[in-house]
């Protein structure tokens, strides 16, 4: 895998664990709207933000091949899934389909989706809650890496170097 395949799977994992996990409803209960960004973290706990990442990655290709595989399987493509599934949050689902059959597969696929989702945040939590820093280090780091330019630099050339 080259490296520039590798630092967007390493945001997308990261922006993943956003999704699924929110951070945890405490931190985003806790956490001002307007976080100032700290960039000024320990060489260790750089390690051990990437050293995360690096064990995300594997576990977050294979949940989406796996979650592909489930909406294929349900005979939808993955972009009329999320087509459907994007009119559902709209409210306005029947508007996009009224195929009886559609649907059901839609219904399926997406429970399926929904159990491997829960699957891959426990995975998440537990590779977090594992390692050395703790769910609010890792949140800061990874706002951190999303905004600061300088952070994120850093933690890609640490990504390089891991990969050589």
């Amino acid at each position: 895998m080259s490296y520039k395949n590798l630092v967007p799977r390493v945001l997308s994992i990261t922006f993943i664990f956003a999704l699924f996990m929110g951070f945890s409803a405490n931190a985003q209960q806790t956490m001002p709207p307007q976080m100032e960004v700290k960039e000024d973290f320990s060489d260790d706990e750089f390690k051990e933000f990437v050293k995360i990442n690096l064990v995300l990655i594997p576990l977050q290709k294979k949940s989406q091949e796996d979650m592909v595989k489930a909406i294929e399987d349900n005979d939808l493509k993955v972009e009329r899934f999320q087509e459907l599934a994007q009119a559902q949050q709209a409210g306005t689902l029947t508007e996009v389909s009224n195929d009886a059959q559609e649907m059901a597969n839609f219904n399926m696929a997406g429970q399926k989706v929904m159990e491997m989702q829960q699957v891959l945040q426990t995975d998440i939590m537990k590779t977090i809650t594992d390692s050395d820093l703790s769910e609010q280090k890792f949140q800061e780091m990874y706002m951190a890496y999303t905004q600061s330019e300088k952070v994120k630099t850093k933690v890609d050339a640490m990504i390089a170097d891991e990969l050589k």
